[in-house]
């Protein structure tokens, strides 16, 4: 990330420049980039990260995928415990409702000059 950042950065910078100064710096901050590219020891990292990345992609991506399972039965253990609590949520409701109703029709009962069910 910070390589591409850095790039992204000295891109910009180049193109400022050459639009500032003309073409004749673009070329020269060209042929400087492409010098500092071609140079053996740049050279020399690039071929070891290359290195690095062919024999550590095949692990990384064991780990990936073996994460990626559990973060899957993790997110599916919670969706399951949610529904199972939005049930129990669903059904107190229902439960309090239904009392509710039947609490109202006996209290309405009891007052004076109110006949339910008249």
């Amino acid at each position: 990330m910070k390589g591409k950042i850095l790039f992204v950065a000295g891109a910009a910078v180049g193109y400022v420049l050459g639009a500032r100064a003309g073409r004749g710096a673009y070329v020269k901050i060209k042929s400087q980039a492409e010098s500092l590219w071609e140079n053996p020891s740049v050279q020399k990292t690039v071929h070891q990260a290359e290195d690095f990345v062919k024999e550590n992609a095949p692990v990384v991506g064991k780990k990936l995928q073996g994460a990626a399972g559990d973060a899957a039965s993790k997110a599916k253990s919670v969706a399951s415990k949610a529904s199972d609590k939005a049930d129990d949520v669903a059904d107190s409701a229902k439960s309090a409702a239904s009392d509710g109703a039947r609490s109202d029709s006996e209290g309405a009962a009891k007052l004076p000059g109110v006949n339910v069910g008249e």
